[in-house]
């Protein structure tokens, strides 16, 4: 009878690190889906503007309606209000210098940034 105690002990303990990774996982879903549509949304953003320089209202249209959910989950996240969600992604793209911000006349334009080459040292 004693011989089963360490395998019990090793259940208990498979158990708990298993609960404890379930906890830990749906308190930061909502944060993982926030970031998994944001990634979404700069990835529709570049390449809404590799075809050239858009306005705002062509990037709403290229990000209405995004979705992103996490594998084996019924839960998702969706762009409802897409000029609050480009309120939030332009600057962070803009900061990045990913894009760039150039104001014609009376509309912004945006732009995608060139890749910049990465000098090497010859010797």
């Amino acid at each position: 009878m004693l011989h089963y105690i360490p395998y019990i002990l090793l259940f208990a303990l498979a158990t708990a690190v298993i609960y404890g990774w379930g906890l830990w996982r749906s308190f930061r879903q909502q944060q993982d889906l926030s970031n998994m549509l944001s990634a979404k949304g700069v990835s529709k953003i570049r390449k809404a503007l590799k075809k050239g320089p858009a306005s705002r209202n062509d990037l709403e249209q290229a990000v209405s309606g995004l979705t992103a959910r996490q594998p084996f989950s019924s839960e998702q996240i969706s762009v409802t209000e897409p000029g609050k969600f480009l309120d939030s992604i332009l600057p962070y793209m803009i900061r990045q210098k990913m894009i760039t911000e150039i104001r014609e006349k009376s509309t912004t334009v945006y732009r995608l940034n060139k890749k910049q080459r990465r000098k090497t040292d010859d010797y």
